[in-house]
């Protein structure tokens, strides 16, 4: 929420501004995206890999929020991604070096050319950076799992006066910053602006049957059959968007989405004449709890129709799987 406030108005208020964001980001693939659109966050993702909603029918879903492929950064690309998907807020990148603000600031005036409503967010990496950013330009406040997070190279009074959006980290976490940035200082200096906020991790306790709550994961879920990995990422986000409730951080106004219809094609009857187990050859689409995916540092990517047969093949192989983000493995439920 942008802040305007008055002369007259009193820490509490002004703080409660500053903290109420314009939106909630939630970047991920369908369908996860569209119920998270549902629940009132700003869908989107990262410029490297979309929506990947070829499989549903009826879906269109708008490009709420793209981030930057932080691993393999191209600014020229990012621009082109950016006119090509036209969202909301972009995150354009990552800045290391003084040296490097200049371009970014020049590729942020080009897109606002022609899309002036867009919200660009530039992610200082350095102390230097942070001054050197024009004050209408979003500041991108890493809190998640970032090569360098905001607090280990800067202080909270460097980021007061501007409008911040932080990226990644739990919300007890965010919220720690959020604090940190907006709170009463002795000097009564003016608190940041928090724009949004994002984080994309609830996927991977729901993977385990875990839920997230402001308490910790909840693992109640993991022995029930009927509990999918959807409906654990939609009830974490339910969980998520009440946290942010509670404590003033939800937005006042959120994206609005009326009939959304999703219709799961399934396997076509290709794919199940053509699913072979890698390790035993059964067809994976006909087990009852297949198939398990993973994805090797070889570039391999392989499908089994059991938990046991992964980890033979894998282990018999020794082949290494790739970790994190970029892992396409599911775990056994």
């Amino acid at each position: 929420m942008s802040l305007d406030l008055s002369s007259n108005t009193g820490t509490a208020s002004e703080i409660a501004v500053a903290r109420q964001a314009d939106h909630i980001a939630f970047l991920h693939r369908a369908p996860f995206v569209a119920d998270a659109l549902t629940l009132g966050f700003l869908p989107g993702f990262r410029e490297d890999y979309g929506y990947q909603e070829t499989q549903y029918q009826n879906l269109s879903l708008p490009v709420g929020m793209l981030d930057n492929d932080f691993r393999n950064p191209d600014l020229d690309r990012f621009v082109d991604r950016f006119f090509q998907h036209e969202p909301r807020v972009g995150v354009i990148g990552d800045i290391y070096e003084h040296d490097d603000v200049d371009d970014h600031v020049a590729a942020v005036r080009g897109i606002q050319g022609s899309h002036p409503e867009a919200e660009l967010i530039v992610v200082p990496k350095c102390q230097a950076v942070i001054e050197e950013i024009p004050e209408d330009l979003v500041l991108g406040y890493s809190r998640g799992y970032a090569d360098r997070l905001a607090h280990e190279f800067s202080d909270p009074a460097e980021w007061r006066r501007r409008r911040v959006h932080i990226l990644g980290g739990s919300p007890p976490k965010q919220l720690d910053a959020i604090r940190q940035l907006t709170r009463p200082t002795l000097t009564d200096e003016p608190p940041a602006d928090i724009v949004g906020v994002g984080w994309n991790g609830l996927h991977r306790g729901a993977q385990f049957g875990e839920f997230w709550t402001a308490d910790g994961w909840d693992d109640s879920g993991r022995d029930a059959d009927h509990v999918t990995v959807r409906k654990t990422v939609r009830h974490s986000l339910a969980r998520v968007r009440e946290f942010w409730r509670t404590h003033g951080i939800w937005p006042e106004t959120t994206p609005q989405n009326e009939g959304l219809n999703v219709e799961y094609e399934g396997p076509s009857p290709a794919d199940l004449e053509d699913a072979a187990c890698t390790e035993c050859g059964t067809n994976v689409c006909r087990t009852c709890r297949g198939p398990y995916v993973a994805e090797y540092d070889t570039g391999a990517i392989c499908g089994y129709c059991s938990y046991e047969c992964y980890f033979s093949h894998r282990h018999r192989n020794n082949l290494e799987e790739i970790a994190g983000e970029q892992s396409v493995y599911l775990p056994p439920a």
